[in-house]
């Protein structure tokens, strides 16, 4: 014979496969969400394209500076070979030279920013290097970790809702369709427990006639205030 408390066991299994369900959910958001480790990426990908991008200028100046070098060289060997006697053919080598001198020291100047940046840029890269494999061994191991869980509880949840079924099954049509309505109306909370009187769904205090009746009838009685079903504690 069913009697209306059956419909609170009916409630707890399906709390249980509402919590199963909402792990499953959790978990397979918590898989899906690679942010962190994405993040990570990028900014190793981030520095070293800078390294990269630094590459060209660096190899122009110090190109640059190579090619003054040479010039400047071959200016002093025209010079000390004694080859040039001309009092105004030797003023102009000094002002080459001495122009020369200053576009060695521009180009050294731009040179050492350059390397001063890839220099900082060298120890960040390590530690955005070091950073991202901690993250990535960390993730892997937790995707296992989430794999495992989500596995066990799917594995879980077709022998609780065959349970339910047959559960169920039992239960006059007219009492399920009410829990399942009620159910869906209060938040999953079909039943409710009477405790000093009082619903503890909706934590009102009942009216006498209707606490009376949830104590000696058979009968489905719902909660006048919420119209949750009622169950003696």
């Amino acid at each position: 014979m069913f009697i209306v408390k059956q419909l609170y066991d009916l409630q707890l299994l399906d709390w249980d496969i509402q919590d199963r369900e909402q792990s499953i959910a959790e978990v397979r958001a918590r898989l899906a969400d690679d942010s962190k480790r994405i993040a990570a990426k990028q900014r190793v990908d981030r520095i070293a394209a800078r390294l990269t991008e630094l590459g060209t200028p660096r190899r122009q100046h110090e190109g640059a500076i190579q090619q003054i070098e040479s010039r400047r060289a071959n200016i002093d060997k025209r010079i000390f070979s004694g080859m040039v006697t001309n009092a105004r053919e030797l003023e102009a080598f000094e002002e080459e030279k001495a122009n020369l001198q200053r576009q060695h020291s521009d180009e050294e100047d731009s040179l050492l920013e350059i390397l001063v940046e890839v220099e900082e840029l060298q120890d960040v890269d390590i530690e955005a290097n070091r950073t991202f494999e901690a993250i990535n061994s960390a993730r892997e191991s937790e995707i296992i970790e989430l794999q495992a869980s989500e596995q066990a509880l799917s594995q879980e949840l077709p022998a609780l809702s065959e349970q339910r079924n047959d559960m169920a099954a039992d239960y006059p049509p007219v009492a399920l369709a009410t829990y399942d309505l009620v159910r869906k109306r209060r938040g999953g909370q079909a039943v409710a427990l009477v405790e000093r009187g009082a619903c503890q769904g909706c934590r009102l205090t009942l009216p006498s006639n209707e606490l009376q009746k949830v104590r000696t009838t058979q009968d489905m009685v719902q909660c006048s205030s919420c119209t949750r079903i009622l169950v003696i504690a």
